[in-house]
């Protein structure tokens, strides 16, 4: 008797791209200012912005306007008005990183949000109110006191 055992390969789902490994969380938690993109990675700072939905939408919308000014004080300005493209890039891969890190963390902690959904949560419509015990208030956080902030945020 002879019997053919066929071998199923277990075939995991994609891995959300906002969703956040666990590497990389210990990367943002030990940052203590930006840093560059890793060697090899020549994407331009729009082209970040293009590939990443949290980041893309959080700066189509007004989200951005209580807070744009002081996140470039901690990752860097992304925006034209800094005339280095390398600069831009890296401010836009610190921008991204720490949107993405800030959606993985634990709605248990922050109450007004839901985690892992692609959006910094808390925000008014306005973009000039926040929620507070939200995402939108410890990116606020962030882009006052730096990445000290994100350092003890169970994800």
């Amino acid at each position: 008797m002879c019997t053919s055992v066929t071998s199923a390969v277990l075939r995991l789902p994609p891995i959300p791209p906002h969703y956040i490994r666990a590497a990389e969380q210990k990367q943002v938690r030990e940052m203590t200012g930006p840093v560059s993109r890793p060697a090899g990675d020549h994407r331009s700072a729009q082209r970040i912005i293009e590939q990443s939905l949290i980041t893309r939408r959080f700066l189509d919308g007004r989200d951005h306007y209580q807070v744009g000014d002081d996140l470039k004080l901690q990752v860097g300005d992304w925006t034209n008005a800094n005339p280095d493209p390398e600069a831009r890039a890296d401010a836009a891969y610190n921008l991204d990183k720490v949107l993405r890190f800030i959606d993985n963390v634990d709605d248990q902690t922050l109450h007004a949000s839901v985690s892992r959904n692609g959006y910094i949560d808390g925000f008014s419509d306005s973009g000039y109110a926040r929620v507070e015990n939200s995402e939108a208030s410890l990116l606020r956080r962030f882009s006052w006191y730096g990445y000290e902030e994100l350092r003890n945020q169970p994800t």
